[in-house]
């Protein structure tokens, strides 16, 4: 008897909108519709997600319920989740023998009252806080900072936590309380397009500032951006962005401008939360507007890893919670304050706090440097290498990894890898690589990008010319590289990257982009900044960045002995980060 082929429902589907479907949807027949799809895939994402889906539904059908779509998160039943694993079987308990340090952490959590916990770089936090999960089989929450973390710790803590981000808790209630599509939901929209659906037209500015159609929605994303990762109810004048070259124009234009893009900005987001317009909310604005509803996440605990990059958004979220709250983070691995992060591990206070000092990542050697590099910010403690690792720092050498600064020495190390004949990997995809160099070819057109780092430039002239003044001197890196190389052979570069890391000779990745990953060898890159501020120290930014690049090596780091003595050398405990961080293009109000 001839068997009739499966239908496919999900064969136009990405990998990322099949993990999108799956999360949004606890219907059994979905999820198996879902698997068969991915049967035909090959890549490592889809085994993953395979994986991930086929101990959901053997969870479904041993009775374990999963959380109902709700605008409030429920958690799964503690009489259910505290004896089941995310595959189905018994919880097993955590197989290591906690430290001194993780010990007293749990001792603290214990007592039911909130905690911070300030965890060096691979110092054990995950498996600290699957210590805790293990102690109170309740129901808690463990937040991540991306998917993949999430993914991750799903398939290590038992199944009375619900491993998730904030953005797809927040997805799951909007989704519930709105009559919203998918496409309002999650697409993404550029400046140029948002230009085309308000059909706007080129504007002036006092005698000769004018902004073209796609500058000026550049603005109001910008702006909304800014409003959707505070914790204001309502889009206001401090929200209202502009680029540096802007802050020439009178006072009186300034005030004009700044208003005009206030009132533009207000109008936008009314469309976006309005379900009769198509206009998306994207992911800012649906996290935005969940946060403006004040949710309550009926969990008894909630540990929000990588709390030193949260938002004022989040932190306002979660410090309403009556939940037991666990922050648990590293100060000195925030990187992300001009993307609107904030240090909870700074802002917030909590009835305990406890300290994870001992690296299990790297030994004494790439410890004793990192040690000299926190001291230099402050801290006081050193952090301790693991005394089963030999550790070891070299001038100069091949890695497994290499971490740079800036895009643009990423795609000079992509240049450099195929001129070897060695395929590269680079974390985070290159699609922001692509449109980079894809903007270098429409501004040598005359015609104007859309990459933040070009706004405002009518032509590839006016980025040349500005890369020289002292306030271009971020975009000299890739002006540069772009004038010695040409576009055509960035682009080949980029392009003939390989797609995953298991099948190439080399990872090639910014230092922000490798955060929360591990190689056995790690090369830094020349363009780290060590250049003194005008108060004479390395900016405490830089020094961070620095830091997380650094420990992700675990056997050995290369990396120039006199931009490691810089480093070393001892930055004055700044805690404001006022003067340092920060996207130029959005930093000068009108």
């Amino acid at each position: 008897m001839q068997h009739m082929p499966q239908p496919r429902p999900y064969l136009s589907y990405s990998a990322v909108e099949l993990e999108d479907v799956a999360e949004e949807t606890s219907d059994a027949a979905c999820l198996r519709a879902i698997l068969n799809e991915l049967a035909f895939r090959s890549t490592q994402k889809a085994r993953n997600l395979e994986t991930q889906l086929k101990a959901r539904l053997e969870r479904l059908s041993g009775g374990a319920p999963e959380a109902p779509r709700t605008g409030i998160v429920v958690s799964l039943p503690v009489s259910t989740a505290s004896s089941r694993s995310p595959r189905g079987g018994e919880v097993p308990p955590p197989a290591f023998a906690p430290t001194d340090e993780q010990s007293a952490a749990l001792e603290k959590f214990k007592s039911g009252e909130s905690l911070k916990i300030s965890a060096f770089a691979g110092s054990g936090k995950t498996s600290t806080l699957q210590l805790m999960a293990a102690a109170r089989p309740r129901r808690g929450l463990y937040l991540a900072f991306n998917k993949k973390i999430a993914n991750e710790a799903a398939s290590r803590f038992p199944s009375n936590v619900d491993c998730r981000t904030t953005h797809s808790v927040a997805a799951r209630a909007i989704r519930s309380q709105h009559a919203y599509s998918k496409d309002k939901m999650f697409t993404r929209i550029g400046a140029m397009q948002l230009a085309a659906e308000l059909e706007l037209k080129p504007r002036i500015f006092g005698d000769a500032m004018k902004l073209t159609p796609p500058q000026q929605a550049f603005l109001f994303q910008a702006t909304l951006r800014r409003f959707c990762q505070s914790s204001a109810p309502v889009v206001d004048s401090s929200h209202v962005v502009a680029a540096q070259r802007f802050l020439g124009l009178p006072p009186d234009v300034q005030i004009e401008a700044r208003r005009w893009v206030l009132a533009e900005a207000q109008a936008l987001w009314k469309r976006m939360t309005s379900a009769a317009d198509a206009l998306p909310l994207g992911h800012d604005g649906y996290l935005k507007l969940w946060a403006l509803g004040q949710p309550r996440l009926d969990y008894d605990y909630i540990l929000l890893d990588e709390a030193q990059d949260t938002n004022f958004v989040v932190l306002d979220v979660l410090t309403s919670q009556p939940a037991q709250m666990v922050y648990v983070g590293d100060r000195y691995q925030q990187i992300y304050e001009w993307r609107g992060a904030v240090n909870a591990m700074e802002k917030i206070e909590t009835a305990h706090e406890a300290a994870l000092t001992q690296s299990f990542r790297f030994g004494d050697t790439i410890a004793s440097a990192a040690s000299a590099v926190l001291r230099g910010l402050g801290e006081s403690r050193p952090i301790r290498g693991n005394p089963k690792r030999t550790s070891r720092i070299l001038d100069f050498g091949e890695a497994d990894a290499v971490l740079a600064r800036t895009n643009a020495a990423v795609m000079a190390e992509a240049l450099g890898a195929l001129s070897s004949n060695k395929r590269p990997f680079i974390v985070g995809g290159t699609d922001e690589l692509k449109r980079l160099v894809g903007d270098v070819f429409s501004l040598m057109e005359g015609n104007p990008g859309t990459h933040p780092d070009f706004f405002g430039f009518k032509n590839w002239d006016e980025v040349v010319e500005f890369a020289q003044a002292e306030e271009g001197e971020d975009l000299k890196p890739f002006v540069t590289l772009v004038q010695i190389h040409g576009p055509r052979a960035l682009w080949a570069a980029i392009a003939n990257a390989v797609s995953e890391e298991a099948g190439a000779d080399i990872c090639l990745s910014t230092a922000h982009k490798a955060k929360g990953c591990e190689w056995p060898s790690v090369r830094l890159a020349d363009d780290f900044s060590a250049q003194l501020d005008e108060g004479g120290s390395v900016p405490e930014s830089e020094a961070r960045l620095f830091y997380v690049a650094m420990t992700r090596a675990k056997d050995t780091l290369v990396v120039d002995p006199q931009l490691l003595a810089a480093f070393k050398s001892g930055v004055p405990n700044r805690r404001d980060g006022s003067r340092h961080g920060g996207a130029q293009w959005a930093e000068g109000l009108f």
